[in-house]
């Protein structure tokens, strides 16, 4: 099948899986994944709108100069507390980052399970890490 008619390019409208499942149509892909990100966004949203942190530091650490951040960068701002700022600032974000994008490739290479099992532990980690910040900053 050539998909060059006329001088253009079209995209496929349907993606085949292996296997006895059925074709699912492209843009069915797409509206559950729309649908998927906006309602972990309405989640995350929710969550930012209920949780009531202040900006100033704890009143115990009264002569203890703490910088302020929102939290949701209490992980880094807990990194910050206790490692070197080039260490927790820029190396561990960045590398958090650099595994996130190559996630998929690892799912090719080790299989999808694993890398969802890794994405969860680094998700979690970094959520531990705000809380850590917001429990005990």
């Amino acid at each position: 099948m050539d998909l060059m008619e006329g001088g253009r390019t079209e995209a496929p409208t349907e993606v085949e899986q292996s296997g006895r499942q059925k074709k699912v149509p492209l843009i069915e892909l797409q509206m559950r994944e729309y649908i998927g990100t906006f309602l972990w966004l309405g989640f995350l949203l929710a969550l930012t709108a209920s949780v009531k942190v202040p900006l100033d530091s704890s009143p115990k650490a009264a002569a203890v100069s703490i910088s302020k951040a929102p939290w949701v960068f209490g992980a880094i701002q807990w990194l910050l507390q206790r490692w070197p700022a080039w260490l927790s600032g820029w190396v561990l974000p960045l590398l958090s980052m650099v595994v996130l994008l190559t996630l998929p490739w690892w799912g090719q290479k080790v299989g999808k399970m694993w890398a969802w099992i890794f994405f969860l532990i680094l998700s979690l980690v970094w959520v531990g890490l705000t809380f850590l910040y917001l429990l005990r900053g």
